[in-house]
Parts: C-alpha cells; structure tokens; sequence
C-alpha cells in the first residue's frame, strides 16, 4: 500500500472516530426504537378518570440509544407521544414519558401514564378509525418510531369536553359499529352499556 493510501485511510478513520465523538450521547433514530406488546383499545376519559392507565400488555417501552448503540440520557419532557393525523387531541402539555432515561435504567422509559383528551372521531361529517390511529413516538424532536394504537374517548368531537356535540356523534354510532364509541371494548358494538359510560362524563371537561 503507497503511503498515500495509507494517509487516506488514517484521514478517514480519523474522521470516523471524531464523529462518533461528536454523536455520543445524541440520539440516534436508527438506533433507536419503542415497542408495545398490544395495541387494544384504550380510552381517553374526561377528567383522567378511568383514562389510558395502559395495562401491562399494553405499555410502550422507548429505548434511545447513539450511533453508536449506546445507551443515551434524555430527561422525560423531551419524550413524548404525537399524532400526525390529529385524530387525538391531548391536553395542554400532551403525553410525555413516565421518566427521564438515566441510570439505573439509562437509554429506557416507558409510558404507562394517564393522559388527558379527547378524540375527533368525526370533524366535518367525515369518521374518523380510532382503531387504527398512527402515534409517533418522539425523543428530543426526532420521530423514532411509529406505532399502530388504538384511542376512544367520550369527548367523540375533540373539542376539550363532553357536551351535546358529542352526544348527536355518539347517538349516530348507537346500536351500530365504531370503535370510536365501544367503551366498554365488545369487539366494536356501540349498545346501552357504552351509553352508560358516555353517560357518565356528559358535561365533564377533559382538561381538569
């Protein structure tokens, strides 16, 4: 090898290591990632009451990792979940992870909490399918992963509370299919028991 190429080659793994000097500690969406075991059905209640606790076999784990696949520390207000479509409609101060990932559990967190909002099953006249609503999970600004989950909520019009608007949507759903509407989570059926549960939070804000 000509001692030009060996320059070049020393040039160029020189540049290597700087920049995974420089990129340590940053995320990397490539080498980052979130997973949930189970989408299901999970319900935005006004006033938090009863609202998205996601069950075990429903939780979101987030791992953060550098270009380098190592671990990386991001405090939990810059984590949090963002729906594209705006088929949700969170709370002032949206979803963010239940912790920050420091050690002793660095590069991890989950979101396990209790949002609060409501869901624009309808805006316009056009249904929207709160099964199949497409959520990115973001860290410091970058979309690491997107997932498939599944949101209802009594606030059916997204407007921040559970009033008569909502109430002509959900009576449009009753005794037919919407899993916007299934509260109570039978395989989509919108019957008396749902009724009962919107019921329930009519007139409740979703933002306490």
């Amino acid at each position: 090898m000509t001692s030009r190429k060996v320059f070049a080659l020393m040039a160029a793994l020189a540049l290597l290591a700087i920049n995974s000097i420089a990129n340590a500690g940053i995320v990397d969406p490539t080498n980052s990632y979130a997973t949930i075991a189970n989408t299901g059905i999970m319900t935005i209640a006004p006033g938090g009451a009863d609202s998205f606790t996601i069950p075990v076999n429903h939780r979101i784990d987030v791992y953060l990792n550098d270009t380098g696949n190592n671990p990386v520390e991001v405090i939990a207000s810059d984590i949090w979940l963002s729906d594209p479509t705006a088929i949700t409609v969170w709370c002032p101060g949206g979803v963010v992870a239940d912790s920050s990932t420091f050690a002793p559990d660095e590069g991890h967190t989950t979101f396990t909490g209790t949002p609060r909002g409501g869901v624009a099953a309808r805006v316009s006249g056009v249904d929207y399918d709160c099964a199949t609503i497409s959520m990115d999970v973001v860290a410091v600004g970058n979309v690491i992963e997107n997932l498939t989950l599944s949101f209802n909520s009594p606030d059916l019009n997204g407007n921040g509370a559970v009033t008569a608007g909502d109430f002509g949507i959900f009576g449009a759903y009753y005794q037919g299919t919407a899993a916007c509407a299934d509260f109570n989570e039978s395989g989509g059926s919108v019957t008396v028991a749902d009724f009962g549960i919107f019921a329930g939070y009519y007139n409740n804000s979703d933002c306490p």
